[in-house]
């Protein structure tokens, strides 16, 4: 699917690219639709860069490097549109199952700090806007930081909870999230978690309090 979306982003973007379609072992109309999608919006945003830069650049599948804050921490960014100003960091989700958020999005803010790391030195940039781009959930969410507060929060806060992360301590918290973790299948707090939700199923229905049936929706 990132091959079509990159076809799709560089022939509209005029940069001359093959046409991988032919050579993909499956596609439908769906898949086409959201890729043509993914790339109109891109070009709206370089179009939007244009009125305030001169030379905006768009970087497609652009590897960002982000170990200044996270061990062996790197990415690839989707899409990277830079202008004087603004920083437009794009992620394509083609799943449909979770809606996905990009407020508060730590896989966003991890690229978009990758991404400064390159261009900050370019570009002039004071904001950073961060967008999950999910066409089959009819999904644009955009969050925008300053970059000023995007990285006193990476300096105060990232390098101890990725260092605790990388080896594998700090908190553990059970989620909606885990169903993209590697490691659910052997993951203790998901396994107690599981157990706690599992109990229910031996009670009476009538037997539970509103409180816990609000529980058992929320957990679902």
């Amino acid at each position: 699917m990132s091959c079509l979306m990159r076809d799709a982003s560089e022939h509209a973007l005029g940069i001359p690219a093959e046409d991988i379609i032919e050579n993909l072992t499956w596609h439908n109309s769906e898949m086409e639709d959201c890729a043509e999608a993914y790339a109109a919006y891109v070009v709206e945003l370089l179009e939007s860069a244009k009125q305030t830069c001169s030379d905006p650049r768009v970087c497609i599948e652009q590897r960002v490097d982000f170990s200044r804050w996270v061990q062996d921490g790197f990415g690839t960014a989707d899409c990277i549109v830079i202008a004087d100003g603004i920083m437009n960091i794009v992620d394509y989700k083609h799943g449909k199952g979770v809606e996905v958020s990009a407020v508060g999005n730590p896989q966003m803010q991890l690229y978009a700090l990758g991404a400064l790391e390159i261009f900050d030195g370019i570009y002039d940039i004071d904001t950073v806007h961060m967008t999950i781009f999910q066409p089959r959930k009819s999904n644009v969410s955009v969050y925008e930081m300053e970059k000023a507060d995007l990285l006193e929060r990476a300096d105060t806060d990232l390098p101890q909870k990725a260092k605790l992360a990388y080896e594998g301590q700090g908190d553990f918290h059970c989620g909606e999230w885990c169903r993209f973790c590697k490691a659910k299948a052997e993951c203790r707090e998901r396994a107690a978690a599981n157990l706690e939700l599992a109990r229910y199923e031996f009670e009476a229905p009538a037997l539970l309090e509103d409180d816990e049936i609000a529980d058992i929706l929320w957990r679902l």
